[in-house]
């Protein structure tokens, strides 16, 4: 390794434990025991800090600080978007456990949401980002039963049903220029800016494993009309034959990254891309039929990919952002964490995964995310938007890793005593 490699090497390793010393000094004093009072009162105190800071006119998530905040001109900013999305499918089983217990505000709350959005979707069609907040919907119509919330749904995969994407799973960015004066073209819609990614009008990435087959495969549950279900296997197995990597039993992001390789020789492995992955079969898992052909193949897959994270994970408990070269980045990175953690605690409840041998890995990541929450509530280390491994601080947080922290904890709640 050369000089100026190893100096990097040293620099970034001291800048992480500098961080690292300095936010261990507070701690937000909650308990990582597995009992369902210590697991509830962690679920309780993330939900209510990270509430607080959702705007009731807007409809957005404000006060922030920078590298927190979207930007109104950012499509990851849209409120019916997969961001927002990925925060609402664990703020949905934090509502329903707390209706269990005989409060309905977090529910009335999501229904309030639900409602101003007319039960749309951010623009694109095809695009798995643009329709996972459909798992809202879903969640919202067990408790509040109204044909009126699946109807835009429907309608939009009954789009896809008759006309769907043939386009290629390569991923790539596209850029055009207008014929007439020679000026850039993208895609706006309102104030926002939207990437033109022609593959992603298909599943050719890792995180839209995630966003779109589990709210296919519930709406199939739900109406009972199993071409949803279908469709939904169909295509998820052509983004796996694409992405899975059967010697290391995991998922590449999408398909720039299989010749990529980190600075110890290993595949570039991404926490939270692979977390994606973990974390979407495992809700596909929930709602898939027992008696289907292709079930096997998904508890397979799902059990190979559960244990080779389970080698992977760090001494404290976390993964860190490159998966198979934790030193590339040697930080806490909490949102990867929480949906393996997820991945994980559903597996073991619903009989896939050994709770032998899992659930050790599970208290770790537990007591890991736990200790990440700071006293106000907010939980950090939170890799910020990207698609591959990047830098991380103790201060650093986003809303869908306080969704898969209440995934996390919905499961754990089931586990605990």
């Amino acid at each position: 390794m050369s000089i100026a490699k190893t100096l990097a090497k040293l620099s970034i390793s001291l800048i992480a434990f500098s961080t690292l010393s300095c936010a261990s000094t507070e701690k937000a004093q909650l308990d990582s025991a597995l009992n369902k009072q210590s697991v509830y009162k962690a679920m309780k105190k993330v939900t209510d800090w990270q509430m607080s800071r959702f705007n009731n006119k807007t409809y957005l998530f404000e006060g922030y600080e920078e590298g927190a905040h979207m930007a109104p001109t950012d499509e990851s900013s849209h409120p019916q978007g997969w961001v927002y999305a990925s925060f609402y499918v664990g703020m949905a089983r934090m509502a329903e456990l707390e209706s269990a217990k005989g409060n309905d505000q977090y529910s009335e709350q999501l229904l309030d949401i639900a409602k101003h959005g007319k039960y749309l979707f951010a623009p694109r069609i095809y695009n798995a980002d643009d329709y996972a907040i459909g798992q809202l919907y879903l969640d919202l119509y067990k408790k509040y039963p109204n044909e009126e919330m699946l109807t835009p749904l429907k309608v939009i995969f009954e789009i896809i049903l008759q006309t769907p994407s043939t386009t290629t799973l390569t991923y790539e960015d596209v850029t055009q220029t207008s014929v007439h004066d020679g000026k850039l073209l993208q895609d706006f819609f309102g104030n926002r800016q939207f990437q033109l990614r022609p593959c992603k009008n298909r599943w050719c990435w890792a995180d839209a494993l995630f966003m779109g087959p589990p709210v296919w495969i519930n709406l199939s549950k739900v109406t009972g009309d199993s071409r949803y279900l279908e469709f939904a296997d169909k295509e998820l197995w052509e983004t796996v034959n694409l992405l899975w990597d059967d010697k290391d039993h995991l998922f590449f992001r999408d398909t720039r990254f299989f010749d990529k390789r980190e600075p110890n020789g290993e595949k570039v492995i991404w926490a939270r891309g692979v977390g994606w992955v973990a974390a979407g079969l495992a809700r596909i898992l929930e709602h898939f039929p027992k008696d289907h052909p292709s079930r096997a193949k998904y508890e397979d897959i799902f059990r190979k990919m559960m244990t080779r994270l389970a080698g992977a994970q760090q001494s404290d408990g976390l993964w860190r952002p490159s998966v198979l070269d934790p030193d590339t980045q040697p930080y806490k990175e909490t949102s990867g964490t929480g949906l393996m953690a997820f991945a994980f605690a559903s597996g073991i409840n619903q009989g896939i995964l050994d709770k032998e041998t899992f659930m050790p890995v599970v208290n770790k990541a537990w007591a890991a995310l736990i200790d990440a929450v700071q006293p106000s509530g907010k939980l950090g280390w939170v890799q910020q938007i990207g698609d591959s491994p990047d830098n991380v601080s103790a201060e650093d947080t986003q809303i869908y890793a306080t969704g898969a922290f209440l995934l996390t904890g919905s499961e754990l709640y089931k586990l605990a005593k």
